[in-house]
């Protein structure tokens, strides 16, 4: 959606013709080029955009001994739009140099989520191209409150190239990191203190400015009561034109500065024409005058003379531009002017921010037609100008205007019209707020019937584009809470009726049925959604799709068991997500950060998977932080196992525990109890992770669909542990089978190695070793390591075993390095409940399945001294027979 520029806000304002020269601040301003930026902060009156106007028209023509060429911006609250900002910006600086930021323009007026800190990138490289300095200035900047332009504004502060210098000029300071800046000796300042008149100033400025004759004591005393506010000043010279006795008027002149600009607004007022006055109070609405603006407004006739008037009194009032055709009042003036509109005529403001707005809304100015619509209460005609500019807003991720326009709108207005649900449902949904989305949805579809009455075909109201929209969000809301049969129900129902002009809502319904189909676990139909989804999302510009795709992409390939080339989709889309953030990582790359973390787990890369999985969620924060938990609480779950300093990851744990029970989807938390449950087998708390396999119905003889394939398989694990091996092997024989067919090896590989530990332990050792060779034979490509380690001591027994019997040596003596030297915790290490070091020799052998006569030949020991060793490990650990003596050996922590 192209923005609509103001052409007059890129002018240097002309310096009024009162002003005076101020050569300290002049020279204070040209040596600061050499720091990074200039900040002008001083309240309201104190002559900050007189003093940069000055200095810049005399850059421009070169009479200072530095005269770079010089940008400007003049802002104003309609500039809180982080593309309509950077447009000014850009468009500021081609002003004065030919060439520069022509990508940039593109960039920010491609569709989707424009790529700020890309484009600023690209602006910054621009720049150091060349060799003429430029200085930009951006004038008002206290009206900006949007944090997305701050981080930005601080991202090329932190990357200035040295042909740029930077002035901000504003009521208060900017939210940047000055303390730094200051510490580094980059930032030239000026303030209040500074830019007070000095009693000299006050003079010159009185006496020959404003054409009094105040004697030197007068002077003194006005600019004592003033303390140098230069506004106030002002008032005062014009209160005094024309006055036999000034020195009464000063003596008469005291208070605070409130007091003192209402004194003097009301001795200004009462001095001019009826007719001044009234235009005067008519026209303070207004944050720009124009003739044809200014007509409209005030429903009169051929008010430029007056303009031209106001502006030969000296009456607060200054040009935009060099041709004269557009003003503005002083900001002081203006809020005084409004005050006193509001005092003398109340009903007032309404008809004219109405006749304001039409004119606007005439000249296709839709954003400032909306701004005066709210201004003057007019909330049923704002919300039809919303309704014809914010979907497509929203739609490209510019979120927000139509924020800030909903936030005004009483809830009365939004609540009777379809279209505004929705949008506020977007609204709701992008940041985060998923339970405000649904009742206005629900709010929305009910409206539809009565909004259908009487309503002609072919409006902006169409009921069917409404309900796509609808949809889609419904869509993407199931989706985000792990509801997949709705999200498939929901997306197919959409696209049966989207048109083919909407490429953006096609990318968004490809991405959540590839994100539900991953979920479901059929992989194949998931990466042909997410391929549409990619190509759409690169096609439309909407960088946001692209880079969570190529993050479910990664995760997919890593379930196939592509662990190298899972990581490299990860890195690509971490790069470009770098790249198009300006250096700084987007928050979709959150998606990719966990799926990289999941690989190099597998790859025993402990720290490097510690920061990308937490790198991840942050990067989620307050946006899809629901469903990253979702896809990273596997891997921060099997980090929580490994003992390490590293206390990142049990916070990360515990936050995500916060999340998913917030959620309230019963499918996720039952995933995530399940992983928990893992995590207490790792860390050998058998009796934590069997009071959650009681609790669960989960029948081992049923397969599994692949998204409960990880409870299932972590109740294979909790029997195993208590020695439960009975059938084990055979009953994860169809659930390896159907993995194999649906192209998981990961799993596949898993399902093998829990095979190859059970069979070890019912004594088969062949069958056993076979298994494990299959695994090994699947892995060793790809690299894995630590799906072998987390399987602990008998893993560790049953490699030891491959690597005598000619199994890939190499490959499984690089598996056993990787383990630690016990897999089990220090505080279960040291209990060995009486045995000896020699029963304990015989009981781990028990456990690799070895019969009497194998244990005696590998300890050189006779069959009856085994039997004797093996009778006192039943006696010390409490049971009669090898399976139960292995359960109770790993509750222990002996093996």
């Amino acid at each position: 959606m192209s923005v609509s520029l103001l052409r007059t806000k890129l002018y240097i304002p002309p310096a009024p013709p009162e002003a005076i020269s101020r050569p300290r601040l002049l020279e204070r301003l040209s040596s600061g080029l050499t720091r990074k930026f200039t900040l002008i902060s001083a309240p309201a009156g104190f002559g900050k955009t007189t003093l940069l106007s000055d200095w810049a028209q005399r850059a421009s023509s070169g009479s200072l001994r530095s005269s770079p060429r010089v940008a400007w911006v003049s802002l104003d609250r309609d500039d809180n739009d982080a593309v309509r900002f950077w447009m000014y910006a850009v468009s500021a600086l081609q002003t004065v140099q030919e060439g520069v930021g022509e990508t940039c323009l593109e960039m920010l007026d491609s569709r989707g989520h424009p790529p700020i800190k890309a484009m600023l990138t690209t602006l910054i490289n621009q720049i150091t191209g060349r060799m003429e300095p430029l200085v930009l200035v951006l004038d008002d900047y206290h009206v900006i409150e949007t944090p997305a332009i701050h981080e930005s504004l601080a991202f090329l502060i932190g990357h200035m190239p040295p042909q740029l210098h930077l002035v901000i000029a504003g009521r208060a300071d900017p939210p940047l990191p000055l303390a730094r800046l200051r510490g580094r000796g980059q930032v030239n300042e000026l303030r209040s203190s500074d830019l007070r008149f000095t009693l000299g100033e006050s003079g010159v400025f009185l006496n020959e400015s404003m054409g009094l004759h105040l004697s030197d004591d007068s002077i003194a005393a006005l600019e004592s009561r003033t303390e140098g506010w230069i506004a106030s000043l002002q008032m005062a010279a014009v209160s005094m034109q024309g006055r036999n006795n000034a020195l009464d008027f000063i003596e008469a002149f005291s208070g605070t500065h409130h007091y003192i600009m209402d004194y003097l607004l009301e001795e200004v007022l009462e001095r001019q024409e009826v007719s001044v006055r009234e235009f005067l109070l008519k026209t303070s609405i207004l944050e720009r005058l124009s003739g044809p603006l200014c007509d409209a407004a005030t429903g009169g006739g051929h008010t430029h003379p007056m303009l031209e008037r106001l502006l030969s009194a000296n009456l607060f009032i200054l040009p935009l531009d060099e041709e004269r055709k557009w003003f503005r009042y002083h900001q002081l003036f203006a809020d005084l002017l409004r005050n006193q509109l509001h005092k003398i005529h109340p009903d007032m403001p309404p008809v004219l921010h109405r006749r304001a707005g039409d004119w606007f809304e005439r000249e296709g100015l839709i954003s400032e037609a909306v701004a005066h619509a709210l201004a003057g209460k007019d909330f049923e005609h704002a919300a039809d100008l919303i309704q014809t500019v914010a979907v497509p807003l929203i739609s490209e991720s510019r979120l927000s205007l139509p924020r800030a326009w909903l936030a005004k709108l009483p809830q009365d207005i939004i609540s009777k019209r379809p279209w505004l649900c929705v949008c506020m449902a977007s609204v709701h949904l992008t940041a985060g707020k998923f339970d405000d989305v649904e009742p206005l949805l629900q709010r929305a579809e009910s409206l539809l019937p009565i909004a259908g009455a009487g309503e002609p075909q072919g409006t902006s109201l169409d009921h069917d584009r409404i309900r796509n929209h609808m949809m889609a969000l419904q869509a993407t809301l199931a989706c985000v809470r792990g509801d997949v049969l709705r999200t498939i129900e929901l997306c197919n129902r959409a696209l049966i009726h989207l048109p083919d002009d909407q490429p953006t809502a096609r990318c968004l319904l490809m991405f959540d049925l590839g994100a539900a189909y991953w979920m479901k676990g059929e992989l194949a139909t998931a990466n042909r959604y997410l391929d549409e989804a990619a190509e759409l999302g690169m096609a439309t510009g909407n960088f946001f799709i692209a880079l969570v795709v190529l993050g479910y992409l990664a995760d997919i390939q890593a379930k196939h068991g592509h662990l190298f080339d899972a990581a490299e989709t990860s890195r690509r889309a971490i790069r470009l997500g770098a790249e198009w953030g300006g250096g700084e990582p987007l928050p979709a790359t959150s998606y990719a950060c966990v799926s990289l973390a999941q690989v190099l787990y597998q790859w025993n890369e402990i720290d490097e998977a510690i920061r990308c999985v937490t790198q991840g969620i942050e990067l989620s924060k307050g946006g899809a932080e629901s469903v990253i938990v979702v896809m990273a609480f596997p891997g921060l779950a099997l980090l929580s196992g490994i003992r390490t300093p590293e206390n990142r990851i049990a916070e990360a744990l515990g936050q995500a525990r916060r999340i998913v029970s917030a959620s309230r989807n019963l499918t996720v938390s039952n995933m995530a109890e399940a992983w928990l449950a893992r995590l207490a087998l790792l860390k050998g708390d058998t009796a934590r992770a069997s009071q959650w396999a009681a609790s669960v119905i989960i029948n081992l003889a049923d397969v599994p669909d692949a998204w409960l394939e990880g409870p299932y398989l972590t109740l294979v694990r909790v029997r195993i542990a208590r020695g439960e091996i009975d059938g084990i092997p055979e009953v994860l024989e169809p659930v390896r089978q159907r993995a194999e067919a649906e192209g998981r090896m990961g799993s596949v590989i898993e399902i093998l190695l829990l095979q190859s530990i059970a069979l070890h332990m019912q004594g088969r050792a062949d069958e056993a070793l076979a298994k494990l060779g299959q695994a090994l034979a699947r892995a060793e490509p790809e690299g894995y390591a630590r799906m072998f380690v987390d399987e602990g001591e008998p893993m560790k027994e049953l490699l030891a075993m491959a690597e005598s019997s000619g199994l890939p040596p190499g490959y499984v003596g690089a598996l056993l390095k990787k383990f630690p030297l016990s897999v089990l915790p220090e505080a279960k290490r040291t209990r060995s409940a009486g045995l000896s070091a020699r029963e304990l020799e015989v009981l781990r052998l028990i456990t690799a399945g070895a019969s009497n006569q194998q244990i005696a030949d590998r300890l050189f020991l006779s069959i009856g001294t085994v039997k004797k060793h093996t009778d006192n490990i039943y006696s010390k650990l409490g049971v009669h027979k090898r399976t139960l003596a292995i359960s109770r050996a790993r509750e222990l922590g002996l093996l």
